[in-house]
């Protein structure tokens, strides 16, 4: 039986060594995603555009909704029952529906816009990640989460607890500032 127990250690040993032996030779690189995005140049200005078109929009039909209140006006000056009133109150509804429908594309024009802006960053930050690693010589590069644990409900910080990848990492393998100064040369550049 210790023979037994003592063959197994022996195994787990012959085993593992290695492994760990290997592993001591990884180079790691760890970032903060969050900051990436914060930090990079370029998401500053798509933001300044997205902010610019969302403006435009919203101007466009804040000037189309005073136009209904100038026919709604008018309509309240016509006479109750009267053939002008009714074809004033039809054309009025039809512009509302119309109004109702481009708010409706508007929006939904400004969330694809913004997704795409969203996405165009996330494939530049990816991209830049993956460079360095190669360049830099990393094996693997791991995102940091950083977890508030107040939150507003029981729910959020559930997900928030559930993206958490990294508990723990020296400050010596934090690549965060490397990848923004490096996204920034190459967005400026």
């Amino acid at each position: 039986m210790k023979l037994c127990k003592l063959m197994i250690v022996f195994v787990a040993v012959v085993v593992v060594f290695p492994v760990i032996a290997s592993a001591a030779e990884l180079r790691v690189g760890v970032l903060n995603l969050n900051d990436v995005f914060e930090n990079y140049d370029k998401r500053a200005d798509m933001e300044e555009d997205f902010k610019d078109l969302r403006d435009r929009e919203e101007d466009a039909l804040v000037e189309k909704q005073d136009s209904l209140m100038n026919l709604r006006e008018e309509l309240q000056l016509l006479e109750q029952g009267s053939a002008a009133r009714e074809e004033l109150a039809a054309e009025l509804e039809k512009k509302l529906l119309i109004l109702q429908l481009e708010q409706e594309v508007a929006a939904r024009n400004l969330g694809l816009k913004e997704k795409e802006y969203y996405e165009e960053l996330y494939v530049d930050i990816s991209n830049a990640i993956e460079e360095i690693g190669e360049t830099e010589g990393f094996d693997i590069i791991l995102k940091k989460e950083v977890i508030e644990p107040k939150s507003a409900d029981l729910m959020e910080l559930r997900l928030k607890i559930g993206i958490g990848t990294v508990m723990y990492f020296s400050e010596s393998v934090d690549i965060t500032e490397l990848v923004v100064e490096y996204l920034n040369e190459r967005y400026s550049g």
